[in-house]
C-alpha cells in the first residue's frame, strides 16, 4: 500500500513539474532562438518535453551549487540543452572534481531506464584544441577529467558530453566524450544557485 501511495505522489509531482518546466522553458525559448543547421528548432515540441519532471529540483548539492539532470524523450543538441537549462534558471554544468564526477555518474545511471544500455548528458565544459585539456565554463582548467576510451578524437571536437553505462561493468567506455554542438545527447545536467539562496 505504501508503494502505491508513493507511486501516486510521484506521478502527481512528475505531471506538475513537467508542466511548470515546459512553461518556464517556453518563456526562455521566446527570448533565445535555437538553431540546428539552417532551421530554428522548437525545443518545446512534444518529444522534447521534459520527461522526468525534475526541472527546478536539486538532484545533487555540491560546492554550494544545485545540479539537476534533465532527460528528454528525444535526444537534444547542445543549443537545445542550453535553452532547457536557462528555462530551469541555470546553465550547463561543470564537473568540479573526482568526487563530483562519481556523484553525477551515479545520478545519470540511476535515471537510465531498465533495458537501455546507457545514458548521455551535455555539460558546459569545452576542450582546448591545442592542449586537449578541458576548460570549465568560467575559463579555468578542469581539475579532473575522465575520458571514455579512445577519446578525445583527433582533432578533438569542442564540447563535452558524458556517457554512462547502465550496468557500470565496462569502465573503459564511460566518461567524457568530445562532441559537436549539432550531435545529440539524451539529456543535460544544469547547474544553478541553490533554490533557497536565490
Amino acid at each position: 500500500m505504501a508503494s502505491m501511495t508513493m507511486l501516486a505522489v510521484t506521478v502527481t509531482c512528475v505531471f506538475s513539474c513537467v508542466i511548470g518546466g515546459i512553461e518556464s522553458t517556453r518563456k526562455v525559448n521566446q527570448e533565445f532562438n535555437v538553431t540546428a543547421g539552417n532551421t530554428t528548432t522548437d525545443v518545446i515540441d512534444e518529444e522534447r518535453s521534459i520527461a522526468h519532471g525534475n526541472a527546478g529540483r536539486c538532484d545533487i548539492l555540491y560546492g554550494g551549487k544545485c545540479f539537476t539532470l534533465i532527460i528528454s524523450r528525444a535526444s537534444m543538441s547542445l543549443g537545445e540543452a542550453e535553452v532547457v537549462c536557462k528555462g530551469a534558471k541555470g546553465k550547463l554544468a561543470n564537473i568540479y572534481g573526482e568526487e563530483h564526477f562519481n556523484m553525477l555518474r551515479a545520478l545519470i545511471r540511476a535515471r537510465t531506464d531498465i533495458g537501455k544500455g546507457g545514458n548521455s548528458a551535455w555539460f558546459g565544459m569545452t576542450i582546448d584544441e591545442s592542449t586537449r585539456r578541458v576548460k570549465l565554463s568560467n575559463g579555468e582548467w578542469a581539475t579532473y577529467t575522465r575520458w571514455e576510451k579512445n577519446r578525445p578524437l583527433t582533432p578533438p571536437r569542442p564540447y563535452i558530453g558524458f556517457f554512462v553505462h547502465s550496468d557500470n561493468l565496462n569502465q573503459d567506455y564511460q566518461g567524457y566524450r568530445d562532441r559537436w554542438a549539432s550531435e545529440t545527447q539524451h539529456g543535460v545536467v544544469c547547474e544553478s544557485k541553490v533554490p533557497w539562496e536565490q
